[in-house]
């Protein structure tokens, strides 16, 4: 027994006793018993809310409204791409995101305008007379980040793609359904009754000094007989059971990795491209091996841009936002190219978000600070693409219609609810209606169930 002990305590100084465990995991072995067919979503997260007033423009007459409430941080018209007409404007994109135009020309990019964190359908007036049912820690970086991804509280830390996946198959035996990627928060992927795999996209082959691909090297054979110890004591059988899944989803990663073929997509070096780029590489593995349903999740980037929002010679310590987004808008572009050549361009979807969107008028560093409502991005050739989804597009006014800070810094009541989107694709997936209440709880206080921007 006192050598078992051991074993299990070199095992966590390797960093594998730290994965989690619930009852109830999902068979590591199993292929996919419904449905039929594969499909994908991958969620990216942008940290630190980002500014997405920059990201999308109006450059007809709101343009004088957006250029006077942002002095000093705004886009100048000569830094805005057209989109043409869409909600009552002539729009325009960032040109840092140039990369995203022929997506979206080719329709199969889809803007979310102005969506956001929502327990109900929300007015300004009721966040001004104090009226509204807000979500919990409005405005904080990590309750925001797990509130969109569908927690439910400390009771329920599952979030609406771990629940929706269990929801899809009951028997448990769908093969690696939920995976993150270089996550810290990956909420969205939690189930209250499933194993995350967690992958890391700088290579998975070892671990600590076994070589995962190789089931000859003695420390992997050392590692996969964890799995197997028998034991009176339930700690140590449950610790057993639930390493024996870890090592072997690990094990796969990495024999995926290294048996895939890379990507056929235009990556960069940048820490998105990499990360886009792994799961561009294990998707059609992952395909071939008996998957029909999986949710990606990975974070990235530093947009909590207080400071340092567009001016490059500013040291704030974080990249400057233009610079971030060119960064994200060519990963996409390079990923939807490898879909396109793997043949699954209309089996895989992106849906990219951010914790909360920036105020509309500038920070004191030369930055904007915390809002809420902010655009999101959906791209695949699922998506009724080449529009901009939403009632209209807010203005950009301080004090004006659509500002519901009682101090005029432009703040945006999202007029589409983090549920609504994640409906829609989850639907695409195929979640039935039927299931929304127990996947997407707050769904049932909106009449419109879902956004619109999948077609199938």
């Amino acid at each position: 027994m006192t050598n078992r002990r051991h074993f299990l305590r070199q095992a966590s100084r390797l960093g594998i006793g730290a994965l989690g465990s619930t009852l109830g995991l999902y068979s590591v072995n199993g292929h996919s018993a419904a449905p039929s067919g594969y499909k994908a979503l991958v969620v990216v997260h942008l940290n630190g809310g980002c500014d997405s007033n920059d990201i999308l423009v109006p450059l007809d007459g709101g343009f004088a409204d957006y250029a006077k409430a942002r002095p000093g941080i705004g886009l100048a018209k000569s830094q805005i791409t057209s989109l043409g007409s869409h909600l009552g404007h002539n729009m325009g994109l960032n040109s840092a995101m140039a990369n995203l135009l022929p997506l979206f020309n080719s329709q199969r990019l889809a803007f979310v305008v102005n969506a956001g964190a929502l327990v109900k359908p929300t007015t300004v007036a009721e966040v001004l007379n104090g009226r509204a049912t807000l979500p919990p820690f409005l405005y904080s970086h990590p309750e925001q980040t797990q509130f969109l991804q569908g927690w439910m509280g400390d009771e329920d830390a599952s979030g609406w793609g771990g629940r929706a996946i269990e929801s899809l198959n009951t028997n448990r035996t769908m093969k690696a359904p939920l995976l993150a990627v270089n996550s810290n928060d990956k909420t969205v992927v939690l189930g209250q009754r499933s194993r995350v795999i967690l992958a890391n996209s700088g290579g998975s082959k070892w671990m600590g000094s076994a070589d995962l691909t190789s089931p000859g090297n003695h420390w992997t054979q050392t590692l996969a007989s964890l799995g197997r110890l028998q034991s009176t004591n339930h700690v140590e059988a449950e610790y057993a059971r639930t390493f024996k899944g870890a090592f072997s989803d690990a094990q796969e990663i990495a024999i995926a990795e290294g048996v895939a073929a890379e990507p056929k997509g235009n990556f960069g070096n940048s820490e998105i491209d990499e990360r886009l780029k792994f799961i561009a590489k294990i998707l059609p593995y992952y395909k071939s091996a008996g998957s029909s349903r999986q949710i990606y999740h990975t974070q990235w980037g530093n947009f909590d841009t207080h400071a340092n929002q567009r001016n490059t010679t500013i040291d704030a310590g974080n990249m400057d936002l233009d610079s971030q987004l060119a960064q994200l808008a060519k990963a996409m572009a390079a990923f939807d190219q490898a879909m396109s050549a793997a043949g699954m361009s209309n089996e895989v979807a992106v849906l990219v978000m951010s914790e909360f969107n920036r105020t509309v008028d500038p920070a004191s560093g030369n930055g904007s600070d915390h809002a809420w409502g902010g655009h999101w991005m959906v791209m695949g050739q699922g998506v009724s693409g080449g529009k901009l989804y939403g009632q209209k597009f807010p203005s950009p006014v301080l004090g004006g219609t659509d500002d519901a800070h009682d101090g005029k810094r432009g703040y945006f009541v999202p007029q589409w609810s983090s549920d609504q989107v994640a409906a829609d694709l989850l639907t695409w997936l195929g979640l039935p209606t039927n299931a929304f209440d127990t996947v997407l709880p707050n769904l049932k206080n909106f009449s419109q169930k879902t956004v619109g921007v999948m077609h199938g």
